[in-house]
């Protein structure tokens, strides 16, 4: 897809503010679509907000994960607002686009096409929990680590509990982009990474000769060369930092844009790519406070501050309304820029959670969810919305869309962006969305912000999402492992070994949550990831008794379970777990199975009915079983991220998992 758009220059330039309108192109682009599921009949049941122009809605259905949307399942009228997929499957996640086809003519086709709206939703009846998330590496620059040391040991620990497995490595002030790029391509290619949390100034990235591609003659922001204010050249693009072994060139130049950073020449270490160069695989986020001086507040004053209010969000302190702000200043272009928020809001929301207010007046008397706001925007400002000093005295959502120009050089002293997650509470991701819409739907159902992130980025012609799709210049601002429910954890753990030290029994006071499923209980070699389950079904009781620990320390972790309903539908939720460690055990040394990008997990290492098979490859996945004298006993093909395989049809013993060249040791009792 060419982005060529000297024919639309005007509605271009984000800097030009529109007054609000009752209909605007952007609720012409949406479907505001939600599910309700209903276990008994095994029916997922669609429903939308009808449109006064719609001539028509067809519904689309494929597997999570899969690109292809195939043939519509149903054409439906235009005064016709719900659809009912019957006979699905439990635990199983279907993924449903609503077209909506309109009266309007489309503006950008040319061949007078009618304009469509679209909704996406991630629906399930009783999704699976989600027991490990991969391998996240926070890097974090000296002077963050020498002064919250504290700060820091809880965010390893709020991500182990999360299901990640987690490293860090400390960054020198002197380290440049390339350290930076090595020292991640090291960890993908060794120990696995999926995910990368920058804690402070890291360095930044930049790629993109906007401007000087014909095929990308404005930035994403629409200043180009004629412009005063030309945001030519490169923009800063973190998704580098995700793309393993891609054809990044540095053989172009333009140096049309006003800022220096943005100025790119030959061979500058600048990149000149305005299209990822291949499969974004790791998830990067940023939380970089520095150089806020608009904060009377320290860099370390507000990082700590951030760490501290994010801890309190992941275990269930923060309350805020579950419901979503949209404030649109460019309502009149025909973009639609906040369509993708209306769309993914309602599915996560459900029916009429959505109003459209002033950001900054609403959030002053109640705190809410989510936000989008659009106007157009300088490196500190967005008008309509207000400047970045703003952020010192007041608050946005927590997790918050903000749309307008210049604001993606997130770099800047005072940036807009990161001004609204140095926030004295909420404030806890912030994204530029519009040019590309977002892909945030699947939040709905458990998802994190990393899963989103790599939708997103990866994201080209599959989502209805805007001009400059796949472009690295998407930032994300916040802690990428965060989701958008929280569940209250358990607490006071105990431990206590038996006589002679060959048992575990695990202790813990009941979570405060109502209407839990009942808990899950871990082991690991290791206090900050790595833990196996060990129950595949949650137990009602605050105790649980492991008879084969590892041989010497043990760390178990212990997380509550809670079927959560939101605007797609059912999932089983998890908290964060609580973790003790315990030592001088007898039982098994602990064998630490190293996957390559971690592509496979397999797990519980004892079962006597299911086991759960994580991938990070979509696609179709051939497995066998193998009994203890190598002679086969299943086999199948499996598609998605995540799987479950019956084996309660075996005999109690020692059985092998294969699958991708990789073996897999489990008992079945």
């Amino acid at each position: 897809m060419k982005i060529r758009l000297q024919l639309y220059t005007i509605i271009c330039i984000l800097g030009i503010t529109s007054s609000l309108s009752a209909q605007t192109y952007a609720d012409h682009r949406a479907v505001p679509g939600y599910a309700e599921v209903d276990k008994n009949a095994k029916t997922i049941t669609l429903k939308w907000e009808l449109a006064a122009n719609a001539s028509s809605y067809t519904i689309y259905r494929r597997a999570l994960g899969t690109k292809s949307w195939g043939s519509a399942i149903a054409n439906l009228n235009a005064t016709t607002n719900t659809y009912a997929d019957a006979g699905v499957q439990l635990n199983t996640v279907y993924e449903y686009n609503i077209v909506k086809t309109t009266t309007l003519v489309e503006p950008f086709s040319g061949s007078g096409a009618k304009l469509q709206g679209n909704s996406y939703i991630s629906a399930a009846i009783e999704k699976a929990p989600t027991h490990t998330n991969g391998k996240i590496w926070i890097l974090i620059a000296k002077n963050l680590s020498d002064s919250l040391t504290t700060e820091i040991n809880t965010l390893k620990q709020d991500l182990a509990g999360d299901g990640w497995d987690v490293g860090t490595e400390i960054i020198s002030a002197t380290a440049t982009v390339g350290d930076v790029k090595s020292f991640i391509d090291g960890k993908a290619k060794g120990t696995g990474c999926d995910a990368v949390y920058l804690l402070g100034n890291i360095p930044v990235p930049y790629s993109g000769t906007f401007c000087r591609d014909p095929n990308y003659l404005y930035p994403p922001d629409g200043h180009a060369a004629t412009d005063p204010n030309s945001h030519c050249g490169a923009w800063p693009a973190d998704v580098y930092y995700g793309v393993i072994d891609g054809n990044w060139t540095d053989t172009d130049s333009t140096t049309i844009g006003k800022r220096a950073e943005n100025k790119n020449l030959i061979g500058d270490g600048k990149w000149d790519n305005n299209r990822i160069p291949g499969e974004v695989t790791i998830a990067v986020g940023r939380v970089d406070l520095s150089r806020l001086p608009v904060f009377s507040k320290t860099e370390i004053e507000l990082t700590r501050n951030y760490l501290n209010k994010a801890h309190e969000y992941k275990i269930g302190n923060t309350v805020v309304f579950d419901e979503a702000i949209i404030e649109n200043n460019f309502s009149s272009f025909e973009e639609g820029f906040s369509s993708g928020a209306i769309r993914d809001f309602t599915a996560h929301l459900g029916e009429g959670k959505i109003i459209n207010a002033d950001m900054f007046n609403t959030t002053a008397l109640e705190d809410y969810k989510f936000s989008y706001v659009c106007g157009g925007g300088s490196y500190t400002s967005c008008n309509g919305v207000g400047v970045s000093a703003d952020y010192t005295t007041k608050n946005g959502a927590l997790f918050n869309h903000i749309f307008g120009s210049f604001f993606g050089d997130y770099d800047v002293q005072n940036n807009f962006m990161r001004s609204s997650i140095a926030t004295d509470k909420l404030g806890l991701v912030c994204i530029w969305s519009g040019r590309p819409k977002w892909i945030t739907h699947g939040l709905a159902m458990g998802e994190s912000f990393a899963d989103c992130y790599l939708k997103t980025q990866n994201n080209f012609q599959d989502y209805d999402a805007n001009f400059y799709q796949n472009s690295p210049h998407l930032g994300f601002m916040g802690d990428v492992s965060l989701r958008t429910n929280t569940v209250m954890p358990a607490s006071n753990m105990a431990l206590n070994a038996n006589g002679d030290s060959s048992s575990a029994t695990v202790t813990w006071d009941a979570s405060t949550e109502t209407g839990i499923q009942g808990y899950y209980v871990y082991r690991s070699h290791k206090p900050f990831g790595g833990y196996v389950l060990l129950n595949t079904t949650p137990t009602t009781s605050t105790s649980f008794v492991d008879n084969a620990p590892y041989d010497g320390t043990n760390h178990y972790m212990v997380r509550t379970a809670k079927l959560t309903t939101t605007g797609s539908g059912s999932y089983v939720n998890l908290s964060l777990g609580i973790s003790a460690e315990i030592n001088g055990m007898k039982g098994d040394p602990a064998s630490i199975m190293v996957l390559k990008s971690n592509q496979i997990k397999v797990y519980p290492t004892a079962t006597n009915s299911m086991l759960t098979l994580e991938s990070t490859n979509n696609g179709q996945l051939k497995y066998s079983i193998l009994n203890s004298l190598a002679e086969e006993v299943a086999k199948g093909e499996l598609t998605g991220i995540l799987n479950q395989v019956s084996v309660s049809h075996l005999a109690s013993g020692m059985y092998f998992f294969k699958a991708e060249g990789q073996t897999y040791k489990f008992i079945k009792y």
